[in-house]
């Protein structure tokens, strides 16, 4: 009911998500298929489901595409979705109907050392705050997620894509992926160059190109090309690599 007034003024919108958030209350959003509860302190993907409906849909749904052309997508697929914040790729995944089964790591409990944002629930971090003024932390056990796979019994073959959002620790979570990986099990994930380092950079493009030839753009668009086209890359993209 309030949706046109709020959409068209930033400033009550603010007021209202403001007061929501300081109650400690989560907002149903319901979009079409899928739902969710949405945090209202988030200003990024939780505002985004409230007042856009959806949030990077359209990448998910091209890297369905892509493997079902390229005919990469067992029957009864497994979708690992690794930094899931509050599940939007896992529901994405799962209502395209290629994914039986869904794995979900998030190390947040409402959504080592992870770095909590006062703002944005999805971009927590490990290692150094996310924020100028994001000072609360919070204890988590780090599990690698090959071993997660074998203890919950999902055998590697199975799996169809792995998802990977950790803010600027790709490289670190795609070791623990080494079984996977072996395998050239598609990954996406969000390849943030500025962040890992040059050394770091080169490792990881080093490591992909050991598995996998292909790698696609679901972000910003740009034409498939050889793996080693990432270690070019200066720019932030969610890449699928095949």
């Amino acid at each position: 009911m309030l949706e046109p007034v709020l959409v068209g003024w930033p400033v009550l919108r603010d007021v209202v998500m403001n007061a929501l958030a300081a109650r400690g209350h989560l907002v149903l959003c319901e979009l079409g298929d899928v739902r969710f509860f949405v945090d209202p302190s988030d200003r990024v993907v939780g505002a985004w489901l409230m007042w856009h409906g959806g949030w990077q849909r359209r990448e998910i749904d091209a890297a369905v595409e892509v493997l079902s052309a390229a005919q990469r997508l067992p029957a009864n697929a497994v979708f690992v979705d690794v930094g899931a914040h509050i599940g939007t790729h896992t529901i994405y995944a799962l209502r395209t109907g290629r994914f039986a089964r869904a794995v979900a790591f998030e190390p947040a409990p409402r959504n080592a050392d992870l770095h909590l944002h006062p703002r944005n629930t999805g971009a927590h971090a490990i290692g150094e705050p996310p924020s100028v003024d994001g000072q609360a932390r919070l204890d988590v056990p780090v599990v690698r997620v090959d071993d997660e796979l074998e203890r919950l019994g999902v055998p590697v073959e199975t799996v169809g894509l792995a998802w990977v959002d950790v803010e600027g620790y790709e490289p670190q979570v795609l070791d623990g992926l080494a079984k996977l990986m072996a395998r050239s099990v598609p990954i996406t994930f969000e390849f943030t160059p500025s962040r890992y380092g040059a050394e770091s950079k080169q490792r990881l493009v080093a490591r992909l190109a050991q598995h996998y030839t292909t790698v696609h753009s679901l972000g910003r668009l740009d034409p498939p090309a050889p793996i080693g086209a990432l270690a070019s890359r200066e720019h932030t993209d969610d890449v699928l690599v095949y």
